[in-house]
């Protein structure tokens, strides 16, 4: 049966990675597909929906501003486009999100709705793709402990740039790295093997001002919402290790790859993030961590760890201490309390470059808490 939903491409990135150029690219170049636009801005007033709008005066070009659709806008996404969708007629809506937006809650928003809104987005629209603009000039510098970013490239914002960037990664169809006009060649390919590391499903695209062909953005049918969930590299590699049957109770075994250690890496055999030296790995340990001394070592970020993720027993509490590190971000704090049933045991995701897994598994392994309890006070260091 033929689907007579509207589809819609989420267009997800970080600021000036590029996404308003692609919009442009694709209004420029539709083929016979009529697009409707809805454009997201944090700022109060939207530059790039004004210069959209000018420059496609036949097009639907929506702006949404003072907020982002991820969050406070979200019923502001769906009346918007049922709005136009009753307004003009369209075959295709194409969403631009803001800078630090997280496309989790937005790919939710369309395929499920929204508890305060009474548009019922399944009726009307059908979520087609989930495409990421990475800047990777933006990624180059960020994920360069060496490096910093141009002053002026890091605006004000309580996401971090490391953290939009990596999730941006893990839940998309598409991603396209661009600005690769701007990154040498052999840089671009490690930023790739850190890419398929971490958002291993989505097809990748190099390009330079944002140029594709619409066909790779735009009626692609790849989105899927479990499968997208799933996916990111972090959660393929506690999968692998537990189908592998990796269950070494104390010495934070786990699966890995170039050690000589007997695990291997189901997901990426053979493939280019092995050959430039991009690997990851699980630790487990039952030992409960000293507080201080986690929260100590979280913060000193050697450049070589891109993402972390996962949970840590913490001496001196019952809370579950949840980690996600991306780069030189990390948070740490309570997400819940092991249960009386619980397996309590640290279980930590490393993704990475040239990882030093020996080291990194000594470093956990020496924080252990003494028998005399843990030298910091949990609910100080991670507020409880």
């Amino acid at each position: 049966m033929t689907d007579a939903r509207i589809p819609v491409t989420v267009l997800s990135g970080y600021l000036g990675a590029g996404k308003t150029t692609l919009v442009n690219h694709l209004l420029s170049n539709p083929g016979d597909r009529r697009i409707a636009v809805i454009l997201n801005d944090m700022g109060e007033v939207n530059v790039d929906a004004e210069k959209i709008a000018r420059e496609n005066d036949e097009e639907g070009v929506v702006d949404l501003s003072n907020g982002c659709i991820c969050c406070r806008l979200q019923d502001d996404l769906l009346s918007e486009a049922a709005a136009l969708a009753d307004s003009r007629e369209f075959d295709y809506l194409l969403v631009e999100s803001s800078g630090i937006s997280e496309p989790v809650p937005i790919a939710r928003a369309f395929t499920e709705g929204t508890d305060d809104s009474d548009v019922d987005p399944r009726e009307r629209f059908r979520l087609d793709t989930m495409v990421t603009v990475l800047d990777a000039y933006g990624f180059w510098k960020e994920f360069d402990a060496g490096e910093t970013l141009p002053g002026g490239a890091q605006p004000e914002t309580d996401r971090p740039l490391a953290d939009v960037l990596v999730e941006g990664i893990e839940f998309c169809d598409v991603l396209l790295v661009n600005k690769t006009d701007m990154v040498p060649d052999d840089v671009l390919d490690r930023i790739e093997s850190v890419a398929e590391r971490l958002g291993p499903r989505a097809k990748r695209i190099r390009t330079t001002y944002s140029a594709v062909d619409p066909d790779e953005v735009l009626d692609t049918g790849r989105f899927d919402f479990a499968a997208a969930k799933g996916s990111a590299g972090w959660k393929r590699a506690i999968a692998d290790e537990e189908a592998d049957g990796h269950d070494h109770d104390g010495d934070g075994g786990g699966a890995h790859e170039g050690d000589g250690g007997g695990g291997h890496d189901h997901a990426h055999p053979e493939g280019a993030a092995a050959a430039h030296g991009v690997g990851s790995f699980v630790y487990r340990s039952s030992d409960p961590l000293d507080p201080g001394g986690l929260a100590e070592w979280l913060d000193d970020w050697d450049g070589s760890i891109v993402r972390a993720k996962g949970v840590v027993r913490v001496a001196g509490t019952d809370e579950v201490i949840g980690v996600s590190q991306a780069g030189p971000s990390v948070q740490a704090g309570p997400i819940g309390e092991w249960g009386p049933d619980d397996d309590r045991r640290t279980r930590l995701v490393f993704i990475g470059e040239d990882l030093d897994e020996a080291r990194i598994r000594e470093e956990l392994g020496g924080l252990a808490a003494d028998e005399g309890g843990p030298t910091a006070d949990p609910g100080a260091v991670f507020p409880i």
